[in-house]
């Protein structure tokens, strides 16, 4: 399989940060599949661009047997919200320069935040003529966090485009990939995506994480001598609240046997700095490399997660937790939620304290360091729990699952050939309407003096992916109890015969609700009757006119009709709907096919065992 995703944060050689696409895209290529990154060229933590990228659009480099592209990105300033949305903005521009040129994969993923993302994966999957499946993983839910965190105004025109942005990005995507069930339900009850649509492949551990008893050297190397040491291991930013660990500083100075170790990096560090300044229980150590960051948590005697008192943050639980566990050591836990829930509920490998409150934090830090049974227990707990869950092999494989079991084909009607589609339909609507008003004012009036009003029929259809639109027809029937032969007037016969109560359709033409070709859209109560099979031919928009229609039209039996739309779905191109539109002249020009026998049209569909 090839494999395509774009993911600015891709860490680069010897950097820090989080490394969940490093570890898949290694272990996927391991398995003989071809895996090529989009990644950015600035460093995720300090906004540094290397000078090998720099004046550069796009520079090609291998990562063990993965395919990198860097793509161009402006070198930010970690504090400035303005400086990364130029990055991010930047960044998109050059990806979707290399989206152009990749265009042989055969699923695309597209990662989020920043939520600019899809774009470029959008035009890698869809601007081509043999479209690839596309994937939207959603890592932290974007806008909100940004707004529920103060780095957004809710009201503001930029958030109101993002919320677009993501609604549209989930919509397009053929699945969506979730790291936490939380995201899950928030997208449902949100109304971006149906459950069905949703996946979830969570973060986890590298193997390289794992317990040490040779922890000399780096605590050697990193001035611990025989402290107890808590360890945070993550970034340090806003949403990352670290001055509570400042202010737990504060509070047990008192306990020299005690140290806080931070390693990681982020806007807020240099700050953070400043305000621990003439404490010595507390020690910023700045950026690790990826590599060293094993032997580090391995050497620590706890691992601390804490997080900003949000409600956007009770649906995340943080990657370092996992890292933590995987070298057997307790987590002291400041946030609420999925991840209280996760590793002190279900793993039982912590204690948890309510975020942003100094005294408590401090506290469970006095308990641990004064029980090194309770730290051993909690840490045996955790070791089992993340290898049986949250192993990062066992999720790659995973996730080659889910993309192997895509729904085939996830692309019909889409790429190059979809966009052509849509714009003839729109296009030919438009001048239908224009052309054909006065026939369409003469069929109204004739309808109005014949048979009364309204000259209008509308009910509701099921159109692709069975969402409901009300389709405009004109009226053939009188309103009634009897049968539709009964009801069925003699003008309306003959403006079914010629299709002439159709024309009023090119109004969901226009619309978008239909195609000019596709399944003729049948009634909502069909929708839970239908086999799987024939349920595919949602897949597509319905249409005016179809293959089933150009070969049988309602003489067929159900059997015969479902099977054509599923044929339709399955062999779609541009030049079978011109074959189609062609074929639809001479049988409405014949009258063919107008209604099944005994029927005005067709009779009730049952299901497989029903009706035929």
């Amino acid at each position: 399989m090839k494999i395509l995703v774009v993911h600015q944060y891709y860490l680069q050689p010897g950097k820090s940060g989080g490394s969940r696409f490093n570890e898949l895209a290694r272990i996927w290529t391991a398995a003989g599949h071809e895996v090529t990154v989009l990644a950015g060229t600035a460093d995720y933590a300090s906004g540094e661009v290397p000078g090998k990228y720099k004046g550069r659009l796009l520079t090609r480099e291998k990562d063990g047997q993965v395919n990198v592209i860097r793509c161009f990105t402006p070198r930010f300033e970690g504090s400035s919200s303005v400086s990364r949305m130029i990055a991010f903005s930047g960044f998109t521009a050059a990806a979707s320069v290399a989206a152009l040129l990749e265009r042989k994969s055969d699923v695309v993923i597209a990662t989020s935040p920043p939520l600019l993302n899809p774009l470029p994966g959008f035009i890698a999957a869809r601007l081509r003529f043999k479209p690839a499946a596309l994937v939207f993983e959603i890592r932290d839910l974007w806008p909100e966090s940004a707004v529920t965190t103060g780095v957004l105004s809710a009201g503001s025109p930029l958030t109101k485009a993002l919320y677009l942005l993501e609604r549209w990005a989930c919509r397009a995507a053929d699945c969506i990939n979730v790291l936490t069930p939380a995201f899950r339900d928030d997208l449902v009850k949100r109304g971006l995506a149906s459950e069905s649509k949703i996946v979830f492949v969570p973060n986890g551990a590298d193997e390289a994480f794992m317990p040490s008893g040779d922890t000399a050297a780096t605590r050697a190397r990193l001035g611990w001598g025989d402290r107890k040491v808590f360890l945070y291991a993550g970034a340090h930013g806003r949403a990352n609240a670290l001055l509570q660990l400042v202010e737990a500083a504060k509070l047990l100075r008192d306990r020299p046997d005690i140290l806080i170790a931070c390693a990681g990096d982020g806007p807020q560090r240099e700050e953070l700095q400043k305000q621990a300044d003439g404490l010595t229980n507390i020690v910023f150590h700045g950026p690790q490399a990826k590599a060293e960051m094993p032997a580090i948590v391995a050497a620590a005697d706890a691992g601390l997660a804490v997080l900003q008192d949000n409600p956007t943050f009770r649906t995340v639980y943080p990657n370092k937790v996992f890292d933590y566990m995987a070298c057997a050591k307790p987590t002291v836990l400041a946030i609420d939620g999925i991840a209280r829930k996760l590793v002190v509920d279900e793993a039982r490998a912590g204690v948890f304290v309510q975020p942003e409150r100094p005294a408590e934090l401090a506290e469970a830090i006095r308990k641990l360091a004064d029980d090194p049974d309770l730290r051993r227990q909690l840490g045996e707990a955790g070791l089992p729990w993340v290898r049986a869950n949250a192993g990062r092999t066992a999720l790659a494989e995973k996730y080659l699952q889910i993309l192997r079991q895509l729904p085939s084909p996830p692309h019909v009607q889409r790429g190059l050939p979809g966009l052509v589609k849509g714009l003839f339909d729109r296009s030919f609507a438009a001048a239908g309407l224009l052309a054909l008003s006065p026939l369409m004012g003469a069929t109204a009036l004739a309808i109005a003096a014949l048979d009364g009003g309204p000259v209008l029929f509308k009910q509701e259809r099921p159109g692709r992916f069975g969402k409901l639109f009300q389709a405009v027809k004109f009226r053939t029937m009188r309103a009634g109890a009897e049968s539709d032969e009964q009801r069925l007037t003699r003008l309306g016969a003959f403006l079914r015969k010629t299709s002439l109560d159709e024309l009023p359709q090119l109004w969901n033409v226009l619309r978008g609700d239909l195609s000019l070709v596709g399944p003729r859209p049948l009634l909502p109560r069909y929708l839970n009757r239908y086999s799987p099979n024939q349920a595919r031919r949602h897949l597509v928009k319905p249409g005016l006119t179809g293959w089933a229609q150009v070969n049988g039209r309602n003489a067929s039996t159900w059997p015969t009709r479902l099977g054509l739309d599923v044929w339709y779905v399955e062999n779609w191109s541009l030049w079978l709907d011109a074959r189609i539109l062609w074929r639809t002249l001479s049988t409405v020009l014949r009258g063919a096919g107008v209604s099944h026998q005994g029927h005005a049209t067709m009779p009730e569909f049952q299901g497989e065992d029903g009706e035929s």
